[in-house]
């Protein structure tokens, strides 16, 4: 799931809401935002999502592979096919 599906996908609840059903929210494995007077103060993430988040900022400190996903995409958009092995060797995998 993106960052942007998250936002989209989150159950706004006013913090007396959050509050009563702390324990369903948790159970129910969804994003929830909690709003105070209208503004949002919280967001619920669940763990999943939250270490694919920050798998993700990690990839985005590797400047290597943000260049080899651009040169990816050039690629692609050009028509090319993008070998899965050089990926992976820049991956170290």
């Amino acid at each position: 799931m993106t960052a942007r599906s998250l936002l989209k996908e989150a159950r706004p609840l006013n913090v007396r809401e959050a509050q009563a059903g702390l324990s369903w929210l948790i159970r129910s494995k969804k994003p929830s935002m909690v709003v105070s007077r209208g503004k949002p103060v919280s967001f619920l993430v669940p763990y999943e999502e939250m270490l694919d988040l920050l798998d993700t900022l990690d990839e985005l400190k590797d400047a290597g592979l943000l260049d080899e996903i651009a040169r990816a995409r050039t690629e692609y958009a050009e028509g090319k096919a993008v070998p899965a092995e050089r990926l992976l060797s820049k991956m170290g995998l």
